[in-house]
């Protein structure tokens, strides 16, 4: 039973490094990026600070 529970918890363990390794992998080398669009914003009179969304929400 130990041996089991063992197991199980070090293939966890590697599993959840592999998934960690290959998200910092695709941090550095992204697939695609994404070009930045301008967002006009709207300014709303908050309760003690103004608050700004994009338009259209």
């Amino acid at each position: 039973m130990r041996n089991t529970l063992a197991l199980g918890l070090v293939l966890l363990s590697g599993m959840l490094l592999l998934n960690s390794g290959l998200e910092v992998y695709r941090c550095f080398v992204p697939n695609k990026i994404e070009e930045p669009r301008p967002v006009r914003l709207v300014r709303i009179e908050g309760k003690n600070c103004p608050l700004y969304f994009p338009q259209g929400q």
